[in-house]
């Protein structure tokens, strides 16, 4: 557009002219241009050739303003200024619905973009917040209840007399290596039996309630109200008025004969003196059978291995005064030294028989603490590292002996024993790295395979954590005593 001349005096155009204004459509109405005497240059900051500023905050066009140093258009100009005018109201950058749709939709990627990195912030956060959480508070505490594992062996000691030498150093002890005399006698029990026969035995009461004396011979029958008959043993007299007591038998013997207490009539009394002669029992009849006692072999052997019994019971009665100083003294009957007597022979009919026996009985004695100390290091020999003897009992030593001699004073004695092991506190049989990021069946599972452990305890934290951490030093294995 060409620049207005730079005039003095009053302006040439009309008046008409001079009132007429051109409005430009913006987001509110546009005031009219006033009325100006002289024409000045526009000033070279304007962006727009219509004679208008356009302010500019925050990228985005502000309403336009009439620039004041503007003179009124021509009508030539108007034209143009029309066509700029719905230029301007027609950009989407300078208001109008158009614009402000556009301005909504230039805007939009751009809260997009923003919206999507503080969601994506806020997701970092939460994760490293997670991570870190996680590695510095889950952790798995593990409890181990150890299995007490019995432990059994044996140790050969050398029991050497005063005045001796120890075979061998370290597992001899000095005592005494001795033997005495003993005889013991008996009686036992036949146990072999023959059956000849049974029967039922029991007593009545025979009562007279008559005035006369009543005599009864032997097998007088006796009837029960079931019809059962029995016969009495022996034959008696009953006074007048009196009773008297006889022993029975059944008639014909069975089990279903041994009946209760009950009364019974005597069937060969004539018929009325029945009711005033009659018997009683008091206590039910006893059925057994009749047999014949013999003596078997079995019953000679158990005879003589109580015998033995005996024999030691009455030396350590008889002698054990003698070994105070020592608290532990072996008994044993020397087998090639018994002389037995037994008043029967197998087979023989006898109900009871006698058994007599002779014996040289040996006596070590020693002390059972240190012997108990030899026992107690041997089984500490052959316990495992990782584990720990946590029961041991002296007194429960079983103490035999092999072989003696009595010239040198010397014996042998085999001690027996047992113990009982387990973990030691410290012990480290759960490899932490097998056990991360299993659940908690599987750990479970991998716990039960150990027989050393009798039980457990998991605790993992925080509790709703199920599941053993990723880190193996988070994991806490400890021992339960």
């Amino acid at each position: 557009m060409p620049r207005a001349k730079k005039k003095t005096g009053k302006s040439s155009l009309p008046d008409k002219a001079k009132k007429e204004v051109v409005p430009v459509i913006i987001e509110k109405e546009a005031k009219p241009l006033p009325k100006i005497g002289k024409v000045l240059r526009p000033s070279s900051s304007s962006a727009v050739n219509t004679g208008y500023n356009f302010k500019k905050q925050n990228k985005n066009f502000k309403k336009l303003e009439p620039s004041p140093l503007r003179p009124p258009a021509l009508p030539a100009e108007r034209g143009r200024q029309s066509k700029a005018s719905e230029a301007v109201s027609a950009s989407p950058s300078l208001g109008g619905p158009a614009g402000k749709e556009a301005k909504k939709n230039m805007n939009s990627p751009k809260i997009n973009l923003y919206r999507k990195i503080a969601v994506s912030f806020i997701v970092l956060t939460v994760v490293l917040l997670g991570v870190i959480f996680y590695f510095s508070f889950v952790k798995l505490n593990i409890v181990l209840i150890p299995a007490q594992e019995r432990l059994s062996d044996s140790l050969a000691i050398d029991i050497y007399g005063n005045g001796s030498e120890p075979a061998v150093p370290g597992k001899s002890l000095t005592g005494i290596v001795e033997q005495t005399s003993i005889e013991e006698k008996n009686t036992y029990s036949a146990s072999g039996s023959e059956k000849i026969g049974e029967e039922v035995t029991g007593k009545v009461t025979v009562i007279n309630n008559y005035n006369k004396n009543q005599p009864l011979v032997a097998t007088t029958r006796l009837l029960s109200p079931d019809n059962k008959l029995f016969r009495i043993k022996n034959t008696i007299n009953v006074p007048a008025g009196g009773s008297q007591e006889v022993e029975i038998y059944a008639d014909e013997v069975s089990a279903d004969m041994a009946i209760g207490p009950t009364k019974f009539t005597i069937p060969g009394l004539w018929a009325g003196l029945q009711d005033k002669i009659y018997a009683e029992s008091k206590e039910k009849f006893v059925y057994g059978q009749q047999a014949k006692k013999y003596i078997q072999q079995s019953d000679i052997d158990q005879a003589i291995k109580d015998l033995k019994r005996s024999l030691l019971e009455k030396a350590k009665n008889e002698l054990g005064e003698n070994y105070k100083g020592y608290n532990e003294v072996i008994y044993s009957v020397d087998e090639n030294t018994i002389s037995t007597e037994v008043n029967g022979k197998v087979g023989e009919e006898k109900d009871k028989f006698d058994v007599s026996m002779k014996a040289m009985v040996t006596i070590v004695a020693f002390s059972g603490d240190e012997a108990g100390k030899m026992a107690k290091g041997k089984l500490e020999e052959v316990v495992p590292d990782n584990k720990e003897l946590i029961e041991f009992k002296p007194e429960e030593i079983n103490y035999t002996l092999n072989n003696f001699d009595l010239e040198t004073g010397r014996a042998t004695v085999n001690a027996t024993f047992e113990g009982k092991m387990s973990l030691k506190g410290g012990a480290d049989i759960i490899d932490r790295q097998k056990i991360v990021n299993l659940t908690r069946a599987q750990l479970e599972d991998y716990l039960s395979g150990f027989k050393e452990i009798a039980g457990y305890e998991i605790n993992f934290f925080p509790s709703f954590i199920d599941k053993v951490p990723n880190l193996a030093d988070r994991i806490k294995i400890e021992m339960k005593k």
